[in-house]
């Protein structure tokens, strides 16, 4: 497979607006659509999606509501939503009964792709980002939801306050940082530890620790991946590093996500390590626009910017849908037309469409190194789910935490990786 090649200057430029006006959109562009057949949009369609906030708040109410104002054979647009998107959707994989748009669970090997999701061909690689994430033995089964760039979403007025002067370029520029923040009686970093999803965080930050999309693979070759001298060590050592020494919520066993917003509004809280997708939605908490800032995570001690960028679930039609055109309609609605990148505060897939977050154009200014997120082997999937480390979950990082003896914990999971990679590639 080839590699998607992102056009980065581009996706910052000015943005006029996030999406197009429904109004332009009529059953005859529906006609032209390729790889969908228009006659057959009709009927119901079931849409299992993550965002719990979006189906609470009516968004996808009002989006059922304009796409069928576009396709008036459509009868309806059911929503289900997950707060755990895997535990929910994984025991429906296995009955074929899981509606008919759904994400991608990132547990499936792409040779398995054929075996739960219909083939795709409504993008030519040049105009949507990682066009070939979810491609395999030439088609393509996925097409991501937005994207993001993953950093520190800071609150300027407690940076200012505590006297922290940004970009931190240093990962000890960033203990100092905290140290600073926590003199002042704030929370350095929410790492939302009881949610226990946003310490995925600490699977992503090896990638800009190691500098390059090589570090998983990398550990299919690596005697002691967790304990040893390498990027996932340092990852989970600046957590443990921030949980030791006070500088994360208090608290650590409740899910507190929906609070740690508020928190973060209301200056209680200095910073995040997320995307840039988390922005709007503290802003609905309350956050000041202008007062919220993104830069970086740093992730050495030489100064250098780097900078992840990844999509975000892929969306996929069920191969047991019994409506496929219509739901292959609907993921174009939502990616085209509808405002869902503005809400979720991301950079849109399709390449025409452009973000509008100013602080994308911050975080871009401080020139970090570009990572893409990099497609995962077969290889690296089988040796997870034999290991049973649910990497992107957050179990795994939270009872590595949580242990009386943090260097044993890692060397059992050590453990467990080299049992599971020797019955992978022997």
């Amino acid at each position: 497979m080839t590699k998607t090649t992102l056009n980065i200057p581009k996706l910052f430029k000015s943005a006029l607006a996030a999406s197009c006006l429904l109004g332009s959109a009529t059953l005859a562009d529906a006609a032209g659509m390729p790889g969908i057949n228009a006659d057959q949009i009709k009927g119901e369609i079931i849409f299992f999606t993550n965002r719990t906030d979006l189906l609470d708040a009516g968004v996808y109410d009002r989006y059922t509501r304009e796409f069928k104002e576009l396709y008036p054979e459509v009868s309806n647009v059911k929503v289900v939503a997950f707060a755990d998107y895997q535990g929910g959707l994984r025991p429906r994989m296995n009955t074929g009964d899981y509606g008919d748009v759904v994400l991608i669970l990132p547990s499936v090997p792409s040779e398995q792709y054929a075996n739960f999701y219909e083939p795709l061909e409504l993008y030519a690689e040049d105009e949507v980002y990682f066009h070939d994430a979810w491609a395999y033995d030439g088609n393509i089964y996925g097409i991501s939801g937005g994207n993001s760039v993953e950093g520190l979403v800071y609150n300027k007025k407690v940076l200012q306050e505590a006297g922290v002067a940004v970009p931190i370029k240093t990962i000890s520029g960033l203990y100092e940082a905290a140290e600073k923040i926590s003199d002042i009686g704030k929370i350095p970093l929410y790492i939302n530890f009881g949610a226990q999803w946003p310490l995925q965080q600490w699977d992503k930050f090896p990638i800009v620790v190691e500098g390059n999309d090589g570090v998983y693979e990398k550990m299919l070759e690596q005697d002691k991946p967790f304990s040893g001298n390498t990027a996932y060590n340092t990852s989970l050592n600046v957590l443990k590093t921030f949980i030791q020494k006070g500088w994360t919520e208090k608290d650590l066993m409740t899910n507190s996500w929906e609070d740690s917003k508020v928190a973060f509004a209301k200056g209680q809280a200095a910073m995040y390590y997320l995307g840039n997708w988390v922005i709007p939605q503290v802003v609905d908490n309350g956050a000041d626009h202008q007062n919220i800032g993104f830069m970086p995570i740093p992730s050495n001690e030489t100064g250098e910017l780097r900078a992840q960028m990844n999509h975000d679930w892929g969306y996929a039609v069920s191969k047991y849908s019994k409506n496929k055109e219509t739901a292959k309609a609907y993921i174009k609605f939502i990616l085209e037309q509808s405002d869902f990148n503005t809400i979720a505060g991301f950079i849109p897939t399709v390449k025409s469409k452009e973000p509008t977050l100013p602080q994308l154009k911050e975080y871009m200014s401080y020139n970090p190194k570009v990572i893409q997120t990099p497609v995962n082997s077969s290889h690296f999937i089988e040796v997870t789910n034999r290991s049973k480390i649910d990497f992107y979950s957050g179990g795994y990082i939270q009872d590595a935490m949580m242990a009386k003896d943090f260097q044993a914990a890692l060397e059992k999971l050590d453990s467990r990786w080299t049992r599971a990679k020797k019955r992978v590639l022997r």
